[in-house]
């Protein structure tokens, strides 16, 4: 279907599943036609399970392979009392890894013999040098990796050769051959039958949390949850796949924990209301727009041990600073990406290069904030639709922020060039690498040739996907209420989209601070519903003035009116 209201959009209506299975669903549940569409696409014969992912269904920790030996040695260190250095990735997901493996482990061992380092941009992912002679100089006896480690095979076997063992507890692709660890706990690593492999890296961490509580006959250590749903969405996982609501699972059960005002982080709770997050009614949005930058925030403007210590203290002082404190990063980094980005379109205007003719965008700055250039770089694809690639140039070498847009696999295009590049990594959409400055000049050369040579790709754009049609008598609270029990939504368990026929629109008006919102009444077969299009204003006249075309929404609640809504996201006419 074709838009009226967002130019090069297109819309696609998805196949119905089989008429008997909705038949069936509709018979049980009592329930409105979509919603018996929504669990037959989710969940097919398993439908069941998408309506109340439960705790009590988590898979054990012991079907990842590496468990039990992680266990032992972990249990060996209680015993003996022994001191355990973490040590977890800077950005979200490593962060709260970092804190669920402390507050998880430090109930067991004496006062201040757990150390934690989240490292930062400057020293790069995972396990520094740096690191590796602090653990060996200070007398560790057990190093524990959290969302990192399973790239780290030269660093963990000079801690093996010291006489330090190392459990490594991540989720990023094995590339190579495996460190000598005395355990590896990683659902993609080779003959792991783990069923979920979508877990982050604060999800694995969790799995041996919850590992070791099982083994010490201890209660699983539900609290920790509201670091999990944290990490899990601000590393954009799937909450589901397949059928696979793990992750969907640790997300509920958080925000089940966050809304009577429990958890284990009294940090993330004082973050969370200087927000104005309302814990009542979260949803995975206010995590990844609003909590999780924050915490990310300091590592591309900050210091990241103030996001660590902001998620394990508790002290509510304590809380309130470190919350200020990572505010103020947010606010510095907002004013270093509009810096960047100013800089950025300087170069382009003085260059008089149009980057959609070029295929590409290839700008740098000596010693740019390397924690901003995926921002800077992200904006530029987005603006001009074909790939950006940021650098800061350093004195002899350059490194690199890369994003795609389309169907242009970044990624590919890196390894085509490799030859040039000391170091390189990533997936489709978005990647990194680092270059000799004396090789810039030809790899922009080769990029441009080699975007030039790939522009059918960036042109190629998924379709929207539209779940199924909706009657607007089928629109009610009970309907609203079913469609909650599918949540929380977010990546992999996108929140669903509905096409409403031939609408006609009444008593619409601008409404917000800057009424920029459109608000009005839509119609339907002599059936009204209010609805609400955000950031829409723009498109007064095209709602005034339509006849016969769909609106494509999504359903809402308005607590003002404490009524259902439609949330408008599209005006649709059938391709011509």
């Amino acid at each position: 279907m074709r838009s009226i209201l967002r130019n090069g959009r297109n819309w696609e209506v998805v196949s119905l599943p089989s008429a008997s299975l909705i038949s069936a669903i509709q018979a049980s549940l009592s329930c409105a036609a979509p919603f018996a569409v929504l669990l037959a696409q989710r969940g097919g014969s398993d439908w069941n399970a998408l309506i109340d992912p439960s705790i009590r269904t988590l898979h054990s920790p012991s079907l990842l392979d590496g468990m039990s030996e992680a266990l032992d040695r972990l249990q060996k260190a209680i015993a003996l009392s022994e001191r355990v250095y973490i040590h977890g990735d800077f950005d979200a997901d490593g962060l709260t890894g970092a804190a669920t493996l402390y507050r998880g482990i430090r109930p067991f061992l004496p006062k201040n013999s757990i150390k934690v380092d989240v490292g930062d941009r400057h020293r790069g992912h995972g396990l520094s040098n740096s690191f590796v002679l602090r653990a060996i100089e200070e007398g560790f006896s057990l190093v524990v990796t959290v969302d990192c480690g399973i790239g780290n095979q030269d660093e963990i076997e000079q801690l093996r050769q010291a006489g330090i063992d190392t459990i490594v507890t991540d989720h990023h692709l094995p590339s190579g051959g495996l460190p000598n660890a005395l355990a590896i706990i990683d659902p993609h690593q080779a003959g792991d039958s783990y069923p979920n492999k979508d877990l982050s890296g604060v999800g694995v961490a969790f799995k041996l949390i919850c590992g070791l509580y099982e083994r010490l006959g201890k209660p699983m250590p539900l609290h920790l949850l509201d670091l999990v749903a944290l990490g899990t969405i601000a590393d954009l996982v799937p909450l589901s796949r397949d059928g696979e609501s793990e992750n969907r699972a640790f997300v509920r059960e958080a925000f089940l924990l966050l809304s009577r005002t429990e958890g284990s982080s009294l940090g993330l709770r004082v973050l969370m209301e200087k927000l104005s997050v309302d814990t009542k009614k979260i949803s995975a949005m206010d995590i990844g727009y609003l909590v999780a930058p924050k915490l990310n925030a300091a590592n591309r403007a900050g210091d990241p041990k103030v996001a660590f210590l902001l998620l394990i203290t508790e002290a509510a002082d304590q809380a309130e600073y470190l919350a200020e404190i990572l505010i103020d990063y947010n606010k510095d980094r907002e004013i270093a990406q509009s810096d960047m980005i100013a800089q950025a379109e300087e170069q382009l205007r003085e260059r008089g290069v149009d980057p959609r003719e070029a295929g590409l965008v290839f700008l740098g700055g000596e010693y740019w904030n390397e924690g901003i250039l995926g921002l800077v770089a992200s904006n530029m694809s987005d603006r001009f639709g074909v790939p950006a690639i940021i650098l800061s140039r350093g004195d002899r070498v350059s490194r690199a922020s890369c994003r795609s847009v389309g169907s242009f696999d970044i990624s590919a295009c890196l390894e085509e060039h490799k030859d040039v590049l000391l170091r390189y990594g990533g997936h489709r959409m978005a990647a990194g690498f680092s270059v000799s400055n004396e090789n810039l000049r030809d790899l922009e050369d080769r990029l441009l040739q080699y975007t030039q040579a790939h522009r059918a790709d960036m042109e190629m754009r998924a379709a929207s996907p539209i779940d199924t049609m909706l009657q607007l008598h089928d629109l009610d609270l009970r309907f609203f209420t079913n469609l909650t029990s599918l949540g929380p939504y977010g990546p992999g368990n996108r929140e669903p989209h509905f096409l409403i026929e031939n609408c006609t629109f009444a008593d619409l008006s601008l409404v917000g601070n800057r009424r920029q919102h459109l608000k009005g009444r839509v119609s339907q077969n002599g059936h009204t519903a209010p609805f609400i299009a955000f950031r829409m204003a723009k498109y007064l006249e095209d709602f005034e003035q339509t006849e016969g075309a769909s609106l494509v929404g999504c359903i809402g609640f308005d607590d003002w009116r404490n009524d259902v809504q439609i949330r408008g996201l599209d005006l649709v006419t059938e391709d011509e």
